[in-house]
């Protein structure tokens, strides 16, 4: 089996199909609850490699995919709304489809015809991507090596990947030929040279996933393995992967506003104001989300920075908002640095959301 090819060892899979953007979003919650935790950090519904199978075939991984390979090719703004519910209720979940979006919108900014053919084909049938992160010496770095061999390459060194990374397809690794030359690597994931260190991808106590710590040892790389980017610094690919930053962030504080809103004690106040913040950051990322759904169609160099501005300024947002929801309670509300007016208002909008939060569900609407 050459480096760049179908995952002809594992046994075929039939996934679900979800038609419309709405569905893709409800599916997301439903398998975010078979994913999450409960508080005390107790085990999920089975094993990983059973979730695991159930997300694959959730029909998830082909949300993305274009429409002119058979997908719905969802919107970004969409694509971020199903991390942030992952993410609310389970880190690993958003980091395992954040990376494969990301990694499917690599394949389709610079895979070839038959890359784009054979990957997206299989996503759809519930085929999974994952990422490396190379490293050398314990330390982050940007790209490991590749080494000229004949008419093709070999790989050696180490990289830590998405959770769970020996049960997808495929592995898009950071690489640099000869002349410093950036290109990416879609390796199948049971090559030989690839050796995973860890036995478990079963989540460690209390339902944290590590990264999943893989050695490559003089891996053969043929031509058909490699994503030749355009070089461009703010490249789509890059953004997609700052706005679902940003859209795991923001599923955070989700998380934190759930639990602050169970608390009955809460300072309408501090409610108020963390639900702006909150908002804030959610609205940044919607614009971000349509920032980079421009950048796929758009042919001006502007789109693309467009893109990156707007994704990196919906991280900051939701970077603020997670961290002042994790700090929620610890310091007072600071209703002394408020104009009277707006902590009135920030008082009213506290009590009002936790009226709703509280309200039970035959009652609404």
């Amino acid at each position: 089996m050459g480096t760049f090819s179908s995952a002809l060892d594992r046994p075929a899979r039939t996934a679900a199909v979800i038609g419309t953007e709405d569905e893709a979003i409800t599916v997301a919650g439903t398998v975010a609850e078979v994913f999450s935790f409960p508080a005390e950090g107790g085990a999920a519904a089975g094993t990983a490699e059973a979730r695991l199978d159930l997300l694959s075939r959730s029909g998830l991984f082909g949300i993305s995919v274009p429409t002119e390979h058979g997908g719905i090719d969802v919107s970004n703004t969409v694509l971020a709304e199903v991390c942030t519910v992952a993410a609310s209720r389970s880190a690993a979940l958003a980091d395992v489809l954040a990376a494969h979006f990301v990694a499917v919108e690599q394949v389709r900014s610079h895979g070839s015809e038959s890359q784009q053919g054979t990957v997206f084909s299989a996503v759809l049938a519930g085929g999974r991507l994952a990422r490396a992160s190379a490293r050398r010496g314990g330390e982050s770095v940007d790209a490991l090596p590749l080494v000229a061999s004949g008419l093709a390459w070999r790989l050696g060194g180490e990289a830590l990947c998405t959770p769970c990374a020996r049960h997808a397809d495929w592995l898009l690794v950071p690489a640099h030929l000869d002349g410093g030359r950036s290109v990416g690597l879609l390796l199948t994931t049971r090559i030989d040279g690839l050796h995973y260190v860890a036995n478990s991808c079963e989540p460690a106590k209390g339902g944290v996933q590590p990264a999943e710590h893989v050695l490559f040892k003089d891996v053969a790389i043929d031509g058909d393995a490699l994503l030749h980017s355009a070089g461009e610094a703010h490249g789509v690919p890059r953004s997609l992967d700052l706005l679902l930053e940003a859209a795991r962030r923001i599923g955070a504080a989700r998380g934190g506003m759930r639990h602050l809103l169970d608390d009955e004690t809460g300072d309408p106040i501090e409610t108020g104001r963390l639900a702006a913040r909150l908002a804030a950051a959610e609205a940044m990322a919607g614009e971000a989300g349509r920032a980079v759904d421009a950048a796929q169609i758009g042919l001006a160099g502007q789109h693309r920075t467009n893109a990156f501005l707007a994704a990196a300024a919906a991280l900051a947002a939701a970077e603020d908002a997670a961290n002042a929801l994790r700090q929620a309670g610890t310091a007072p509300a600071g209703e002394a640095s408020l104009s009277p007016h707006l902590a009135a208002i920030l008082r009213e909008s506290g009590r009002l959301r936790r009226d709703e939060h509280r309200r039970p569900p035959e009652e609404e609407g």
